[in-house]
């Protein structure tokens, strides 16, 4: 054994699974942000979903340079909940974690990881997530430097964590602990949870993000929560989540894919056996009501009345900015559900007296700050993808905390004009679900 297996050996292995279709130009980025990891025992696992593009030739490329890298290249079309499942397939024992085709990875994470690991004897751990938007239409580049939440590494009871998505109904929380993008869970809690479905398929949900942190968080009494981010969180004109705020002809097409994928994989029979619907309500409800269903999981919530769950669905979609065709389906589901538990009456009137916000998009000029964050414009940065980014991330993290009053001051008028709400919105109807 050379003496580079020897030191791998020692430490265990983490592996990072990047399913991904048609996303050649920001995979590669993503890619690049794996490769300067120096951590010793280390695997990425990329799922080619049958790409038209030249990721897979790409991939083959990097491979070649780094041995770390491995391609899992399917010749038909799985959809992205299969290829997820099928990647994870592939994992070693050790810890997992799982990016999309342009998200990144922050310099010396794994090590960061192995350290909060080792301190705590945590199985899966969590933090938040810088961001990078890549330019998409009339949207220019942004830089999201995310303000440190705490110093150092704290223990999070997973039942207070349950039962507050379980009151909000959202799972899309700094201190949600799924190993999409932020976070990394042992393969042991991970088999624990196959061994609870009756295939023996972890990602039992439509979607792979939120209910790998609804599912594992359940495994535990409590997990490690990092102040600090090690991962960055990409947007692009590909990603899946955006193209439901999107009306152009390939994001609807790819929206109906995904529709399609899923046809036989209803939400919970409590969601009146449903499509899937991309609206974070309905999937935080899916999440904890499959969850809860599992042989044996041992995860512990205050059951949520679903009257809250109309109500609360049209709190978070007054401002949203779907598209007309996806509020009309996303009503029509919402009201089978409504149905269901006898509460029509809520939804029409919800439906009728609720008015949505038709917002101005943000523009950043420079720089702004954020409660829990500093916004960049990117291209101003000089930052042109997601390695860039990262690159730049823990110089950008550090240099905002030591930021001095008199530097702020330059930028005082445009965060006093967005706290003031330059940026208006008029009250508007939502559409007619009987057309």
């Amino acid at each position: 054994m050379n003496t580079k297996m020897k030191q791998a050996a020692e430490y265990p292995l983490f592996t990072v699974i990047i399913p991904q279709k048609n996303r050649v130009e920001y995979l590669e980025h993503t890619l690049r942000t794996c490769m300067i990891q120096d951590y010793p025992n280390l695997e990425f696992i990329v799922a080619d979903d049958c790409s038209e593009d030249d990721s897979v030739e790409m991939v083959k490329r990097l491979a070649a340079r780094d041995s770390r890298i491995k391609l899992l290249a399917h010749d038909h079309h799985v959809g992205m909940r299969d290829n997820f499942e099928e990647a994870l397939a592939m994992v070693r024992p050790g810890y997992v974690m799982a990016l999309g085709g342009d998200d990144g990875l922050l310099p010396g994470c794994f090590w960061k990881m192995y350290e909060i690991i080792k301190e705590t004897g945590a199985q899966l751990v969590t933090w938040p997530t810088h961001i990078f938007g890549y330019p998409d239409g009339e949207k220019k580049s942004r830089f999201v430097v995310r303000k440190k939440l705490f110093d150092g590494v704290r223990m999070y009871k997973s039942e207070n964590f349950l039962n507050k998505i379980a009151k909000t109904f959202n799972y899309l929380i700094d201190d949600c602990p799924m190993f999409y993008i932020k976070g990394v869970a042992s393969t042991e809690l991970v088999d624990k949870v196959k061994s609870r479905t009756h295939d023996h398929c972890f990602y039992y949900c439509p979607t792979p993000d939120g209910f790998s942190g609804v599912v594992l968080a359940g495994e535990v009494e409590e997990y490690a929560y990092c102040g600090t981010p090690l991962t960055i969180t990409g947007t692009s004109p590909k990603s899946q989540g955006l193209n439901y705020e999107r009306t152009d002809k390939r994001s609807r097409a790819e929206s109906e894919q995904f529709f399609n994928d899923n046809i036989r994989r209803t939400m919970h029979k409590e969601l009146a056996s449903q499509q899937y619907s991309p609206l974070i309500t309905l999937m935080t409800a899916d999440y904890l009501l499959t969850a809860k269903d599992l042989p044996g999981w041992p995860g512990k919530f205050e059951m949520f009345t679903f009257d809250k769950l109309i109500e609360r669905t049209f709190q978070f979609l007054v401002n949203q900015p779907f598209a007309n065709e996806v509020l009309v389906r996303e009503m029509k589901i919402l009201r089978e559900i409504a149905i269901q538990h006898n509460h029509l009456e809520l939804f029409e009137r919800l439906l009728k007296e609720t008015k949505r916000k038709q917002r101005k998009p943000i523009k950043v000029k420079g720089f702004r700050t954020l409660r829990t964050a500093y916004d960049f414009d990117a291209e101003k940065m000089g930052m042109k993808n997601i390695f860039d980014a990262a690159i730049a991330s823990n110089f950008a993290c550090e240099l905002c905390e030591d930021v001095n009053i008199g530097w702020l001051a330059n930028w005082f008028k445009m965060t006093a004009k967005t706290a003031a709400g330059k940026f208006r919105y008029k009250k508007i109807n939502f559409p007619s679900i009987d057309e």
